[in-house]
């Protein structure tokens, strides 16, 4: 696969492909799951099938898509900045995270691996980064992908239980951070796909739906004189509330959600509207999110403060990194990072 394959290209990882495809040695805390035979299936935090790559996320992101991703790539390559810990391999190269200056909280994150000493780099992947806003939550499950850099993580709202999968920014360097059950605070965004007016917000519940039923048994609590027959199931309104229901591919979800604030922003070339909502419940025990989405997707539509949007969104999480697990890097890691930036600076690494 020639490099912007293996920058652009995406794959589907079902189970029987895992079963099929030996994979490598993970890179990762033993607690992490890294087959879909393990993190797909009825055990499974995670909803949907996993995808090794971004898919639909280009398109959204750039009117171009992917070409133009490349394009926009190529041209800041000598001014992308190596961040954070440097994973380093036992063949001596460096997979080192290069990231772009942010704009209205959008930035490009590229994985790139490194061979010290040459100043050659190969790209691994590259996606959007996007800044968002604080959740507490509990780790469930994490699913690092084949090319042992990159993946998603199940995770619960510590506020409201609220299940969450999404694709993690930096995730090879927040490996040891990721342990089952731990307690973690993950900074959720997304970019949203598709979307548009909610218009409808009241509906009905249905009788035998599991709705329909938790209102029947409390009314016929509250009424013992009354009988099932003398429920009257009442409209329910989702103004304000955020909702979220899986779709076939992990981290992508339908959603509804309210427009609490609404920015415009720019982002390598185009207008992006940013905004801060609840994407799971509502008032204070609500998961909080910065959705972005370009004008190309809105199509002359303009979210106003107050509205209630439906659509699809691609979550993004991101996590800061702790320093007691910063400190178990090897020197060697770290010697690793200042060489990058040091030829970064000099003359910046070539593209392969």
């Amino acid at each position: 696969m020639g490099f912007f394959g293996k920058l652009f290209g995406g794959k589907s990882n079902t189970s029987s492909d895992s079963k099929q495809q030996p994979q490598p040695a993970p890179v990762r805390n033993n607690t992490s799951s890294d087959s879909a035979s393990e993190s797909e299936g009825p055990k499974s935090s995670f909803y949907g099938q996993h995808f090794e790559g971004l898919g639909d996320v280009w398109s959204a992101c750039l009117p171009g898509g992917i070409q133009e991703f490349i394009e926009k790539v190529q041209e800041m390559f000598p001014t992308l900045k190596p961040s954070g810990p440097v994973m380093q391999r036992k063949d001596g190269k460096a997979v080192v995270l290069c990231t772009s200056e942010t704009s209205g909280g959008m930035a490009v994150h590229c994985n790139v691996l490194m061979t010290p000493g040459t100043g050659e780099a190969d790209f691994v992947n590259g996606y959007p980064s996007l800044a968002g806003l604080p959740n507490p939550c509990v780790i469930d499950q994490a699913h690092i992908w084949s090319n042992q850099i990159s993946g998603v993580v199940a995770a619960r709202s510590a506020v409201n239980g609220a299940p969450l999968n999404f694709f993690l920014s930096g995730f090879f360097q927040h490996v040891p951070q990721l342990q089952f059950g731990a307690s973690a605070q993950f900074f959720l965004s997304g970019l949203i796909l598709g979307v548009q007016k909610q218009d409808e917000t009241e509906f009905t519940p249905e009788a035998g739906t599991p709705a329909y039923e938790a209102m029947q048994k409390k009314f016929l609590e509250e009424n013992p004189d009354k009988t099932a027959e003398d429920f009257v199931a009442p409209a329910v309104s989702s103004k304000g509330h955020g909702v979220l229901l899986p779709s076939p591919v992990v981290g992508v979800w339908v959603f509804q959600a309210p427009v609490l604030a609404i920015e415009k922003v720019e982002f390598l070339g185009h207008s992006f509207r940013r905004i801060e909502t609840r994407i799971a419940g509502v008032g204070d025990h609500a998961v909080v999110a910065s959705l972005y989405v370009g004008e190309h997707i809105l199509k002359g539509y303009e979210p106003q403060v107050g509205e209630d949007i439906t659509g699809t969104v691609w979550l993004q999480g991101e996590m800061g990194l702790d320093p007691e697990l910063i400190a178990k890097y090897s020197k060697e890691s770290e010697e690793l990072r200042a060489a990058a930036e040091a030829e970064e600076q000099s003359s910046g690494p070539a593209m392969q």
